[in-house]
């Protein structure tokens, strides 16, 4: 006669694994409240739980104690309890934003610091939603257009044209986007320098883990420009290696496109052939290219790239006065790299050296300058459908022949 299938036993409500004896003190108080079993109580903090966690849930609800393990330790250790299906609460002695973060990314359903009551944690547990071993897809959140800047060479205002493509999407009376202004020259950006701010010491500290950037992280750590407009700027000691660091800029977009309506680089040409996985991410890229052979032959070589890595980018090459070189024209410039040039970034020295002593953007220090006008109509073309047309020849009074 077969025996029949034993019903698989169902988890415990509670299992305790603290290190102190106030985490101790607060698990009983939890194990009363929630008329769980007294013995639910152990030693060996969150470390002790993930060790037995390898299988199905040790119970509902694991209450842990992070105690002193270091904080990456203590993210690895919930994330092994989170897979038996086990809803997990930390308790700390720390009340720091970075760890709660972490510990809520990792799978945690919520960090207490000490002091805290039962009824606090039974609270938040009880409005926790029960663990589902393969949760649904994640909705697709709206993506922010990401225009980048690349400077051919050395002076020809890429730098500035990003600052104030920025300023101009977050304006009330342009765009109104919310937007961030991402400098990603770690070696030498200027963005904060130049706007008179604070570096962002966040920035590296987002490159070292993109993936858990969210809007609270950000609202802390980049420097708000505006109500619109915020920025990341921070210059990395310059025997620091930061080739990890430029390789993250790709995933660090990638996250910040589903927090902002608008996301600016400033993006150095030397971080970009190093790593150009980051063209991927963008949605257009304007090339500033200064009016002599040098830069045309960089910008050859860059749209090259582009081409290969990136083939679907919008590429718009713009000319840039700024730099006088051989003074090749936009026709020169046209044919020379076998691309339409989308706009022409007049000199205009006085105006830029009264906004940089206001460390002011040009489009706010000089609205109706022409070199303003010239970012509006630049920006109105990263987000049209289509690259600008192509330059047609000028319509003759006469045709040839004919008097």
């Amino acid at each position: 006669m077969t025996s029949p299938t034993a019903s698989p036993t169902p988890p415990a409500l509670l299992a305790a694994y603290v290190s102190t004896d106030q985490g101790a003190e607060v698990a009983r108080a939890v194990a009363v409240m929630m008329g769980a079993n007294p013995t639910a109580l152990h030693g060996g903090g969150l470390s002790g739980a993930a060790r037995v966690s390898t299988g199905p849930a040790i119970a509902s609800t694991v209450l842990t104690e992070m105690g002193n393990m270091p904080l990456d330790a203590a993210c690895e250790s919930v994330t092994e309890i989170c897979k038996s299906g086990a809803n997990v609460v930390v308790l700390g002695g720390k009340a720091d934003l970075t760890i709660y973060r972490a510990l809520r990314n990792a799978g945690a359903t919520e960090y207490f610091a000490f002091p805290v009551t039962a009824e606090e944690i039974i609270a938040a547990n009880t409005q926790a939603a029960p663990r589902n071993p393969a949760p649904p897809p994640a909705p697709v959140m709206p993506s922010g257009t990401c225009i980048g800047v690349m400077g051919c060479t050395g002076g020809v205002g890429a730098s500035l044209l990003a600052q104030n493509l920025a300023f101009h999407a977050a304006s009330i009376k342009g765009p109104s986007l919310q937007t961030a202004l991402i400098d990603a020259d770690l070696r030498f950006g200027t963005q904060a320098i130049d706007l008179d701010r604070k570096d962002t010491p966040g920035l590296q500290e987002a490159l070292s883990a993109p993936d858990r950037v969210d809007p609270t992280f950000l609202a802390a750590t980049m420097e708000q420009l505006n109500d619109r407009l915020a920025l990341f700027s921070q210059q990395a000691n310059v025997i620091q290696p930061v080739d990890q660091l430029e390789a993250a800029f790709a995933p660090l977009i990638q996250s910040m496109k589903s927090k902002f309506g608008a996301l600016v680089v400033d993006l150095p040409r030397t971080t970009f052939v190093a790593h150009p996985a980051i063209a991927r991410k963008l949605d257009a890229l304007v090339l500033v290219v200064p009016a002599g052979y040098a830069g045309v032959n960089v910008a050859s070589r860059l749209m090259a790239l582009l081409k290969s890595e990136a083939p679907d980018l919008k590429v718009l090459p713009v000319l840039s006065e700024f730099r006088q070189d051989a003074r090749l024209t936009v026709k020169d410039l046209t044919k020379a790299i076998n691309h339409d040039i989308a706009a022409v970034l007049p000199d205009s020295g006085a105006i830029i050296h009264r906004a940089h002593r206001a460390a002011k953007p040009v489009i706010e220090a000089q609205p109706r300058s022409a070199y303003a006008k010239a970012t509006r109509r630049l920006w109105a073309m990263t987000m049209a459908d289509s690259t600008p047309p192509e330059t047609k020849p000028k319509r003759r009074l006469f045709k040839k022949g004919t008097a």
